[in-house]
């Protein structure tokens, strides 16, 4: 069984409100870690992809914020969240 199987598991067992704002809590600092990780791993120039409303999307950091990076596409400039930020290797 997979780590967030088991989360997921043991989150249907919960049946305290507080227990599940911690649980959410827990879920946002995770989330937010994640993000940061991400940041200071992009530059200005690298090639990202990401999946948003118009389905998945490829483009080039043009700048970096504290949450949120402005992404270049052929569609014009996306201001996306870190988190769904994949950066590419081998993009073309």
């Amino acid at each position: 069984m997979k780590a967030f199987e088991q989360a997921i598991e043991a989150i249907n067992k919960i049946e305290d409100h507080v227990e599940i704002r911690d649980v959410i809590e827990a879920i946002k600092l995770r989330q937010t870690f994640i993000g940061n990780k991400t940041i200071r791993a992009l530059a200005t120039g690298d090639k990202v992809s990401f999946n948003g409303r118009n389905g998945h999307t490829k483009g080039v950091v043009k700048k970096i914020n504290r949450k949120y990076v402005l992404v270049d596409t052929a569609a014009g400039s996306w201001r996306v969240p870190a988190t769904m930020l994949v950066k590419e290797e081998a993009y073309a």
